[in-house]
């Protein structure tokens, strides 16, 4: 509370990046992933295997977890603006680099360098937008941001069949979202009065946490972020090329992904504003719950080749609405370096997850299927149901 007459002063100014900030990273989303979905189906198109697809999507998320490593002292140097812009050029020359050679020696790491540039894009946004944001208001916006995400998954995939139908690569469609997000980016770079609210590059960063250590918060979120991600985009990442493999045509694999997306874009901030009324232990717990019920009747129905429909919707809405809560958790209890920290960390445990997924989830179905790769992430949800449970008390002791 005695905090709110700042923030209510520093609000209007903020407008323009908690709202921009969202959209720009909606349009870069879409543009990597419509790259990656169009790259994934091109080489099942071509007889690669499951394994093989799944190490190509797994390098782009390699590149993700490398820059999350590193995010936060880039971000200290630089500040939030100037490496959300850098990161997209570079995100920029390795969509070129893909565009121009055709081969899987090439995309391997091509994608990786894609993924460091996603990766610092990630953390310098979602850090910036989460202190930037009004305390009252940080889960709407927060959620807002996750929904931009959600909707950009979405858009990504459904690029594909849209560019086969108009007979021009997927890539160029991507390639142009992302020239849109780089040029709304430089006018936020150029705006005087955003520079208030970058905090790491005006020097507040170095000032200690109110909250305290800033690991005795994220620590204990950490375990349930990497589950988070392993579910929401790992997992997301290779069902188009799974469905291809269950008679699935090239156009409705894609627009399977497309369907994960909505899930993501539709059940984020819902999840927030959830969170807000009833606290954050009983949020978690309603995400996983939700994803175990569309795992077990994956697991009891896996011949209905339909229910992977309903069943990604929950994973990429419900299971990454787990990390949103994450994220909405941080911006309350931190701020500065503190939080570019936490972020990074969260940033990293979301990506291993995501990053062992495809090639993981790869193996398993080629080695048992689908009802045996629903079978194992059905134990990881429960696994996420009770860490959740143990998570909550310290989640409550942080605040």
């Amino acid at each position: 509370m005695p905090s709110s007459a700042p923030g209510r002063a520093a609000e209007p100014p903020a407008n323009p990046v908690l709202w921009l900030i969202p959209a720009v990273y909606f349009l870069f989303v879409a543009g990597e992933f419509a790259t990656i979905t169009s790259i994934a189906l091109t080489l099942t198109e071509r007889g690669a295997s499951a394994l093989r697809v799944g190490v190509l999507v797994s390098a782009l998320w390699l590149g993700i977890l490398a820059a999350s490593l590193r995010a936060h002292a880039w971000i200290a140097r630089h500040g939030h603006g100037r490496v959300f812009v850098g990161a997209m050029v570079v995100s920029l020359v390795s969509m070129g680099s893909m565009a121009l050679h055709q081969r899987y020696d090439a995309w391997l790491p091509a994608a990786v360098v894609l993924g460091i540039g996603g990766g610092l894009v990630w953390v310098a946004g979602e850090s910036w937008l989460a202190e930037a944001a009004p305390p009252a208001r940080r889960g709407l916006y927060v959620g807002l941001f996750e929904t931009a995400v959600g909707l950009g998954l979405m858009a990504g995939p459904a690029l594909v069949p849209l560019a086969l139908w108009l007979q021009a690569p997927p890539i160029v469609l991507g390639t142009g979202l992302m020239l849109v997000a780089l040029g709304v980016s430089l006018a936020l770079l150029r705006a005087p009065r955003l520079a208030m609210h970058d905090t790491v590059a005006t020097g507040d960063a170095t000032t200690p946490d109110p909250g305290g250590d800033w690991r005795a918060v994220a620590l204990p979120l950490v375990m349930l972020a990497a589950l988070s991600g392993l579910m929401e985009s790992g997992i997301s990442s290779l069902l188009p090329s799974i469905a291809m493999r269950l008679d699935f045509s090239m156009a409705a694999a894609a627009t399977l992904g497309a369907v994960i997306g909505a899930g993501s874009a539709l059940l984020q901030s819902p999840f927030g504003l959830l969170a807000d009324r009833t606290g954050m232990g009983r949020a978690m717990a309603l995400a996983w719950l939700l994803v175990v019920a569309s795992l077990a009747a994956l697991v009891a129905g896996a011949e209905h080749h339909g229910l992977l429909w309903g069943a990604g919707f929950v994973i990429g809405g419900a299971g990454g609405a787990v990390y949103t809560l994450v994220v909405i958790a941080l911006g309350h209890h931190l701020r500065g370096s503190g939080l570019v920290k936490a972020m990074g960390l969260l940033v990293t445990a979301y990506t291993m997850g995501t990053a062992g997924g495809p090639a993981a989830g790869g193996w398993l179905f080629d080695q048992a299927g689908l009802r045996g790769l629903a079978g194992v992430l059905l134990a990881v949800a429960l696994l996420g149901c009770v860490l959740t449970w143990r998570a909550v008390p310290a989640t409550r002791a942080s605040a």
